[in-house]
């Protein structure tokens, strides 16, 4: 298929592109994932280039004693799966989706066309992976925290970033998250997560409404 440059606008890997920029991308595809859907999982043959079109994906990991351990949280215009040439190209997480889904599927061989014949992507990758790293970092130092209310606090400082729409009664994150996804992503047990939840939602810091998280003041639950 031939992928014109209006299609991925507004996507910041692709910013620094001159128009009218195409790409002959003869074996990508658009594909669509209900919520929950795995899209590949580790250590399979990294066939492919992702991007994330609509919705959000979650990749992971799996420790040896069956935890699952939340490595990168990805939105629109977001990329994965490019790194598998540094794990003997392997995927190296899961990557589920966190509600319905479309990714353009990039044949790794197309991707690798692509890089070549237009240099300029180079500057998006490398914003990519600077946020990639900052993202990072962050969840190190949640997981850092002592106790299970400060780290959702960060969790929910993520997510509002990443997925926050504004709404009336605050800002509300526009996914249908599960108290064990915030457990995994906060490095806890569910049970304390939802007894985490309840100190936020009774401190005026967190609402649910119809299976939403919503939060009244970024700044309050930054500060507080």
């Amino acid at each position: 298929m031939t992928v014109d440059l209006e299609t991925l606008r507004g996507m910041p890997l692709f910013a620094d592109l001159d128009e009218p920029a195409m790409f002959s991308l003869s074996g990508a595809a658009e594909q669509s994932y209900p919520r929950g859907a795995t899209i590949v999982r580790a250590n399979e043959p990294a066939r492919s280039v992702f991007i994330v079109r609509e919705g959000g994906v979650k990749e992971a990991q799996i420790t040896p004693e069956g935890k699952e351990v939340i490595l990168a949280l990805h939105g629109p215009g977001d990329l994965f799966g490019e790194l598998a040439q540094f794990h003997g190209n392997q995927v190296s997480a899961t990557c589920t989706t966190l509600l319905p889904t479309k990714v353009l599927v990039v044949p790794r061989e197309d991707w690798e066309r692509m890089i070549t014949q237009h240099p300029q992507l180079s500057r998006g990758l490398t914003a990519q992976l600077a946020r990639r790293l900052d993202d990072s970092w962050r969840l190190v130092r949640m997981l850092s925290r002592y106790t299970t209310e400060a780290r959702l606090k960060s969790a929910l400082l993520l997510l509002a970033e990443r997925w926050g729409q504004p709404r009336e009664e605050g800002i509300e994150i526009a996914l249908d998250l599960t108290h064990r996804t915030l457990a995994d992503l906060a490095g806890a047990s569910r049970e304390k997560v939802t007894r985490a939840i309840g100190v936020l939602q009774q401190k005026g810091l967190l609402k649910v409404i119809k299976r939403r998280l919503v939060v009244p003041s970024l700044d309050r639950l930054l500060s507080e």
